[in-house]
Parts: structure tokens; sequence; C-alpha cells
């Protein structure tokens, strides 16, 4: 009996032992999980750090091209006066023989880009000062306004130059600037640069539509615009984007050297004549006059960029404002304004 009972006990105390894995295969178990953890963490830094590369070398290819996109326009500035203030081309197998004003010129046998440019008189643009209400008008419905906007905008922009805070019926006064969320004073006076339109009450719609210095201008006092002398945007606008009618323009300036009254009713039409007539001149002189060039650099295949981003990349424009002065050998000019942009 008492053999039974150490017999028993002797179980007892086995089968209430704990049991116990194998030490190697929990060793095992337990390093990968370590690698597993290892190899996620050395991924993920990894991943960072391409992340970074990447967006380092995108930085200093964008740093690049709108450096050599910024001296390239400033070349193009340069090249545009010497050829408006100086025309020293004569030849007869010379391609630009006849430099015309709002004709857009390409320079594509740089080795670092291109450069279009071209030279266009103020004259040849909507004065904000001076301008009738019904040009105005034509023009923001050109551009998509619906009536009640239209309204809103021009007696906002006639409050703007008013020196009073009486609104008119659609208008806008200090009041209603001081109450945006970044509010601003109105001028309460002429306007002085043409980018003030886009501050007028009612504008937000028109904004990356058109570049405010390549049709508005302060300084066409006549009020009138020069139909020989349109900046594209102008051109655009006269003939209602038509590219007959654009084509047209140019030929008549390439054949005649100016655009008489007799092609601009041909280009305009009869009816379109009819309504711009009032507004247009066939020339008109200037001391003021708008020069713009845009660039866009050219890189070669192992470039720090991939292709498709490189065409995603804005081009730059400069347009500069200057004033001429003298005639002949001694026509200078003077900078009125600067502008730096991307297209």
């Amino acid at each position: 009996m008492r053999q039974d009972n150490t017999l028993y006990k002797k179980f007892l105390n086995r089968s209430s032992a704990p049991v116990v894995l194998s030490g190697r295969k929990g060793r095992r178990g337990f390093a990968l999980l370590i690698v597993i953890v290892l190899m996620l963490l050395i991924s993920f830094l990894a991943s960072q750090l391409m992340l970074q590369v990447r967006s380092e070398l995108k930085i200093a290819f964008n740093s690049k091209k709108r450096a050599i996109e910024y001296f390239l326009a400033e070349a193009g500035i340069n090249l545009a006066l010497f050829r408006k203030l100086d025309k020293p081309v004569e030849w007869e197998d010379e391609q630009y023989e006849t430099f015309y004003e709002g004709y857009i010129y390409e320079e594509t046998s740089l080795a670092k880009g291109k450069i279009r440019y071209y030279v266009v008189s103020e004259s040849g643009k909507i004065d904000l000062n001076r301008a009738p209400r019904r040009l105005l008008e034509m023009f923001l419905e050109y551009h998509g306004l619906e009536p009640e906007d239209i309204e809103v905008v021009l007696d906002s922009l006639e409050d703007w130059r008013d020196s009073d805070n009486l609104h008119r019926l659609n208008g806008a006064e200090r009041d209603t600037y001081q109450d945006l969320e970044v509010p601003y004073e109105p001028r309460n006076g002429p306007i002085e640069e043409p980018a003030e339109f886009f501050l007028v009450h009612g504008t937000e719609p028109l904004a990356g539509k058109f570049m405010p210095e390549d049709v508005f201008t302060v300084n066409n006092r006549p009020g009138k615009i020069n139909f020989d002398s349109l900046s594209p945007a102008m051109l655009d606008f006269l003939v209602e984007g038509d590219e007959e009618k654009k084509q047209a323009y140019r030929e008549a300036k390439e054949l005649d050297g100016i655009v008489d009254d007799a092609d601009i009713m041909q280009i305009l039409g009869d009816e379109r004549y009819g309504i711009l007539r009032n507004f247009i001149r066939r020339s008109g002189s200037s001391k003021f006059y708008t020069v713009v060039a845009m660039a866009e650099a050219v890189f070669s295949p192992d470039t720090i960029a991939e292709p498709e981003e490189e065409k995603q990349e804005p081009s730059t424009r400069l347009s500069v404002l200057i004033e001429t002065a003298g005639s002949g050998a001694r026509q200078n000019y003077k900078l009125k304004s600067w502008k730096e942009s991307q297209t």
C-alpha cells in the first residue's frame, strides 16, 4: 500500500509540472520576429531616403531650369529692345528683315533653350482710366462674364477710381474691401498699374484668363486702340478668337508694313467693324512700349528629372514696360516696370 502511495505522488508531481517547449525552437521563433521587424524598419528608412533624394533632385532641377529660363528671357528682352530701337537688320536674306510690333518672334537655335518675344505699343491696349464703358463691357463679354457680373465689375471699377465712398448701384467702396478675409484699401483715384484690375471687386472669375499687362494700360491717353500695334491677347479679343482673321492681320502687316483702314474692315468683317469702329484707330504713336519675352529651357537626355516632369514645369515670362525718348541714333529708353511670372 505504501508503494502505491509513492507511485501516486510521483504521478501527481509529474502531471502538475509545466510543459516547457524546446529551448532551440523558442529562440528560432523570436529571432524570426526580430528579423521581420528589422526588415520593415530598413525598408521604411530606405524609402524615406529615396524620397528625400528624389525631392532634392527635383528641387535642384527646378532651380537650374528657372535660372536658365530667366537668363534666356532676359536675353529675349534685350534682343527685342535691340531690334526695336536700333533696327540693325537690313539684309535681304535675313529671316527677320522687318521688325513688326505685336508679331511674336522665336529663337530656337540656342543651346540651352528657346525664346519667344514681341514688342507692342501701349497705344494698342485698353486704357483703364480712359476707355469707354462699352469697350470694357465687350471685353468682359468676350471672356464669358454674365451681364449682371459685368455691371458689378464696371460699377466697381468706377468706384475704385473715384475719390468718394458713395456706392454705385452695383459697385464697391471701402467697406466692401475691408470686409474681405485679407482687407485692403481701394485706390480712390486713377489706376496706376494694370494689375490693379484684379483688385477690383467682381474680377475674380477672370483671374488666370489673361495677363493684365497684355490687355490693359494706363498710358494710352487718346483712349482708342491702335489697330496697327496689338498684343496677341488684344488681337484675340478684337477678332473674337478667329484664327483666320489673326492670320489675315499678320499677312497684312507683312505685306504693307502697316494695317490701313481697308485692311481693318476686311480683317474684322462688316458687322464686327461696325461695332468697334468708334473704339479703334488705324495707327498712332506712343513713347510707351511693352516688351515681352518667354523662355523655355531644353535639357539633354541625362537630365536629373524625368521627361514627363520637364514638360509639366512652366516656362518663365518677363514683361517690361519701357518709355522711349529721342530718335535715330540718339534714341534710348527708360525702364518703368519689370515683371517675372510663370506661364
